[in-house]
């Protein structure tokens, strides 16, 4: 595997990235499970008549487990649901209190899916991995959080986490189950077009660059390439620590041309500015002495 950057520079990194994940989270978070819910209800409506009208998460799971929601637990929920767009820390602290007192409910997935969202808006990636797995756990399609466990996971592994090549493994699963689920999903009758391709989209990107990551970590460089160049097609808003990465990878690769098309977009702003500027000037003296590799 390819050795890990320097930790100053890895936590610089994932801040940053961490508060990008979060805009396309707080954008794009409830639109998909709109069209989820829309697309599992028509998939299971002759199957199964009491799921129609939940949420994205498939609540048969838990609610076999605990009956049906009393009184003070819909109203204990009613308290999560109104604080998902408030201070993300007001949510951790009802969410984490509700799980707490109600771990078998049949919204513990709905739950978890929104702390996963309000621990990313906080920095506390450790725990956004946990309840982003307890929610993929009771619903494995759960495309609210796929693409964040995707995101996020092959950005904290190094070279010295102990199962890296597991976790870079499941990442790149949940990626791919998230772009099966994403390509095929139906538009919500409620959305309009733009909207509903902006979320759609913002979603994909990350579960490419999931894919990107994983692969630039295991030394898999025109894999990455083409996973990154994906992500950063359909972001509205692309990543520049991604454009480092295929500057990387593509001078790696000896496609100097490319490599300095994406040191150059990178080195304008973002955390890794001074490293994209360094990139860029052993780039173009390398490209002077060597051959380019044909694509």
């Amino acid at each position: 595997m390819l050795a890990g950057p320097e930790n100053q520079r890895r936590r610089v990194v994932m801040r940053h990235s961490i508060a990008k994940a979060s805009a396309l989270v707080l954008l794009s978070f409830s639109l998909m499970s709109v069209a989820w819910a829309q697309n599992q209800k028509n998939k299971k409506d002759q199957k199964d008549q009491k799921d129609q009208g939940n949420s994205s998460l498939d609540q048969t799971k838990p609610g076999e487990q605990s009956g049906a929601a009393n009184k003070d637990e819909l109203k204990a929920y009613k308290e999560v649901y109104d604080a998902r767009t408030g201070d993300p820390s007001k949510l951790i602290e009802v969410g984490e209190g509700f799980l707490a007192k109600y771990p078998m409910s049949v919204y513990a997935g709905a739950v978890y899916s929104e702390l996963a969202s309000a621990y990313l808006s906080t920095n506390q990636a450790d725990k956004m991995v946990t309840a982003g797995s307890k929610a993929v756990e009771i619903n494995p399609d759960n495309v609210d959080v796929l693409p964040l466990l995707a995101w996020a996971i092959p950005r904290r592994v190094t070279a010295q986490t102990p199962d890296a090549a597991q976790q870079l493994a499941k990442a790149q699963d949940y990626a791919k189950h998230g772009i099966q689920l994403l390509t095929t999903m139906p538009k919500p009758e409620e959305m309009d077009d733009a909207a509903f391709t902006k979320a759609k989209n913002d979603k994909l990107a990350m579960c490419h660059d999931g894919i990107g990551v994983a692969e630039v970590k295991t030394g898999k460089y025109d894999d990455a390439i083409a996973e990154l160049n994906q992500s950063v097609e359909l972001s509205a808003t692309p990543d520049p620590v991604d454009f480092y990465l295929l500057g990387v990878a593509n001078q790696l690769t000896s496609h100097f041309t490319d490599a300095i098309t994406s040191f150059t977009k990178c080195s304008t702003a973002g955390p890794l500015q001074a490293q994209c500027k360094t990139g860029l000037e052993d780039v173009k003296k390398k490209s002077q002495n060597s051959l380019e590799a044909p694509k």
